[in-house]
């Protein structure tokens, strides 16, 4: 009778490590999927400057106009509505006939009158509380903390930053932003997961190409 080799766990093992590659390959375009359906909707957005302070941590400028890190991580929905307070991206003229990224709060809309009286807000002659914006950073006798009332233009949208002492806003620079000029909404989600985020972007990169964007003002 003749022999035969026997071959003890060979082919089970080939087999096995067939199944985990395939496993892999698996998991990986799900992954690869779920970021184009993400990033489909919602842009990442690395904020600069402290113009939203305390909320948001803006990256700093070196003596080379080069972006430091440091600063936080912000996800917009591009496809969101927005409301009242919500903190929103805007591309808008930058003075030079170019376009800027800034991130800022939504305040009043089309058709309603804003104003600021030494830092507090009012809103169609109703005084409005703003638990966002931190003492130290609305000074009353900043004169830059007062605006006369003023109708916002439909179509238009008021932004403030949170940080009043500094940031370069509706009330000046940039003025009535048009409501096609909003980018998109930073969620609530995004805020509270924003420690998160910060340090995985900072080190990690996991974004499609051209999403990205400086994000200051």
């Amino acid at each position: 009778m003749g022999k035969f080799p026997i071959c003890i766990g060979g082919r089970r093992d080939g087999r096995t490590r067939a199944v985990i590659i395939n496993c892999i390959l698996v998991l990986l375009i799900i992954v690869l999927a779920a970021e184009i359906l993400f990033f489909s909707r919602f842009r990442r957005f690395y904020v600069v400057g402290d113009s939203m302070s305390p909320t948001l941590t803006g990256g700093e400028y070196s003596g080379l106009n080069i972006i430091l890190p440091g600063g936080d991580y912000v996800y917009a929905d591009t496809a969101a509505t927005v409301s009242r307070f919500d903190i929103v991206v805007i591309t808008t003229d930058n003075g030079s006939g170019g376009k800027t990224t800034i991130i800022k709060r939504a305040i009043a809309f089309g058709g309603e009158e804003v104003e600021l009286d030494r830092g507090v807000l009012y809103i169609d002659g109703r005084e409005i509380s703003e638990p966002y914006v931190s003492p130290e950073n609305n000074t009353p006798d900043n004169s830059y903390n007062s605006f006369e009332a003023t109708v916002v233009p439909d179509g238009c949208l008021f932004v403030l930053g949170d940080n009043r002492n500094v940031s370069v806003d509706s009330r000046d620079h940039y003025g009535m932003i048009d409501m096609d000029d909003v980018v998109g909404v930073v969620g609530e989600w995004s805020l509270g997961l924003s420690r998160l985020f910060t340090p995985i972007n900072t080190f990690f990169d996991f974004t499609l190409p051209s999403v990205f964007s400086g994000c200051g003002g």
